[in-house]
């Protein structure tokens, strides 16, 4: 996982060998919401494919639930950003 990004521990619980959370200033990190909707069998590809690329653990993302604009099936990931 890259040092640049932490994990949200509402939605992931991290397993004893990952560090916690900083706990650096607010104004130091930046939650970024990523959300991918579309049909259920297309959202679990792209998580599948980002988890292989490092981006996230696939438990990391929420579980499936209903885009209230759209009624159809969507996932959401928080990335924490430092800079």
């Amino acid at each position: 996982m890259s040092e640049e990004f932490i994990p949200n521990a509402e939605i992931y619980t991290a397993p004893p060998s990952v560090k916690p959370p900083s706990t650096e200033p607010a104004e130091a990190r930046e939650p970024i919401l990523i959300t991918v909707i579309g049909s259920a069998a297309g959202i679990d590809m792209v998580v599948k494919i980002l988890h292989r690329l490092g981006f996230a653990e696939a438990r990391a993302w929420s579980k499936p639930q209903i885009d209230p604009k759209t009624g159809r099936p969507m996932r959401v990931l928080t990335k924490w950003l430092r800079y």
